[in-house]
Formats: structure tokens, C-alpha cells, sequence
């Protein structure tokens, strides 16, 4: 028989407890670690937490992690939107969402919400100029000025066109290329002044929400942020919310 990974002895000891404290995983640990110093310990919890093995239920107290996986929902008006700039530009790479997602997580539901549409940086603009004719209220990597007056008080359903990041992590839902929930998480963390509904305690409640209840991979989460320019930002808040 194969020996359980420390993970497993860990889901194994601590599950039929329910709820239990820092000091329980660190008496745990100390079992057959004894002079594992505490900054130690602590560390490992925070990689306890962000790989899923545990949930932090309230500060110091936690659970067993019953984490699955985000599937978001792609409606028809989703689809119609992909299948458009599908057909007229057949070889343009893109994906996109709806910000209306985010409400999902979020403490306050926000009224107003928009299409995303990321495409690669060389048939942005034609994307653009072509979903411009459809919809007026499309927008190309908006300026502070347009979503302060435009995006967010407007009663259509605007469309944000943005340049698309290289080796994005995407995924696939019904038929449609759409933001993985990593590359979400990413996007409202840089972006600020577009999602500027989900800064500050809302963005950290959308965060904490996330973390609790799905799995997230962490590693294409860092990477993305790499290429975002944002991994010692991400890395640093992120591991603040573990030990909050």
C-alpha cells in the first residue's frame, strides 16, 4: 500500500474534528517535528489554505476544505456575442465574460455590469470598430474619463474591447472561450479604475469569497500575474488575506 501524502494525513486527522485551531495543526506538525519554529508552521497553514486543504472558517479557527471547481454560467446573449466575432474573424484569438459574474462573489451587487472582450493585440482594434457598429456603446481600452461618464451610467449593455495578455489562462464553457476565474481574479486586481466597483473591502471580500469556495490554481493564477506585471502585488495580498 502506498503511503498517504501528508495532505491526506492531515484531511484524515483533522476531518472528523470538524473545527480546529492554528495550535491544533501546529501540535500536529510538532508530533514528529518537535523544534518546527512557529514562523514555520505559519507558512505552512498559508499553504495549507491556498492549496485547498483547508478553509479558514474565522481568524485562527479552520476546516477541512471543501472546495470544487468554477464553471460559470454562458447565456445566450454570451454566446451570440463569441459566435459574432467568431464568424468575422475566424483566426483572431480572444475570450471574453460578463462583469455581471463577479456579483457571484461580491458583498454588494453591482446594477450596472459589461461584456469583456479580450483579443490579441493585433486584431483589437478591428474587433472593435466592427462590435462599434453593432453596439455604440463599445468601448476600447477606456480611459478614465469614459468609464467614469460612459461605462457605468449607461442603460445598455456596454462592451469593453481590451487588449489581450499573452498566454492568458482560459477555458472553454459550452462552446465559448472565457476568463478563467485566475485570470479574473488578475483582471480586477490590475484594473483598477475599469472594475473600480470591486476595489478596496469589496475587492478583498471577492477574494476571500473565491478562495473559500473554489479551487484555484495558484500557479497559473502567479503566472498570468507575472505577465501582468502584478506578481509581487498579488503574491503579497493574497498571502495578507491568509493571515488575516
Amino acid at each position: 500500500m502506498e503511503r498517504m501524502t501528508q495532505n491526506e494525513e492531515i484531511i484524515n486527522h483533522f476531518k472528523p474534528i470538524g473545527l480546529f485551531k492554528t495550535s491544533d495543526i501546529a501540535a500536529w506538525f510538532r508530533k514528529s517535528e518537535p523544534d518546527l519554529k512557529d514562523s514555520t508552521i505559519n507558512w505552512r497553514v498559508y499553504e495549507l489554505v491556498k492549496d485547498g486543504v483547508i478553509t479558514r472558517v474565522s481568524k485562527g479557527v479552520f476546516k477541512i476544505g471543501e472546495k470544487r471547481s468554477y464553471r460559470p454560467t454562458v447565456d445566450a446573449r454570451l454566446q451570440k456575442l463569441a459566435k459574432t466575432i467568431s464568424k468575422q474573424f475566424p483566426f483572431a484569438e480572444f475570450c471574453l465574460w460578463d462583469s455581471a459574474m463577479i456579483n457571484n462573489f461580491s458583498q454588494h451587487l453591482t446594477a450596472q455590469s459589461f461584456y469583456v472582450v479580450s483579443v490579441e493585440k493585433d486584431a483589437a482594434e478591428s474587433v472593435f470598430h466592427f462590435l462599434l457598429e453593432k453596439n455604440k456603446s463599445t468601448y476600447y481600452n477606456p480611459t478614465d474619463d469614459v468609464i467614469d461618464n460612459y461605462l457605468y451610467q449607461n442603460d445598455n449593455k456596454p462592451i469593453v474591447v481590451k487588449n489581450m495578455v499573452s498566454e492568458a489562462p482560459t477555458e472553454t464553457i459550452d462552446g465559448v472561450i472565457v476568463l478563467s476565474l485566475e485570470m479574473i481574479l488578475v483582471d480586477l486586481f490590475c484594473d483598477k479604475r475599469l472594475f473600480k466597483a470591486y476595489q478596496g473591502n469589496e475587492l478583498v471580500h471577492v477574494y476571500q469569497n473565491v478562495f473559500s469556495q473554489y479551487s484555484i490554481n495558484m500557479t497559473k493564477l502567479v503566472r498570468y500575474a507575472a505577465r501582468r506585471g502584478k506578481k509581487p502585488e498579488i503574491e503579497e495580498f493574497i498571502e495578507k488575506l491568509n493571515h488575516d
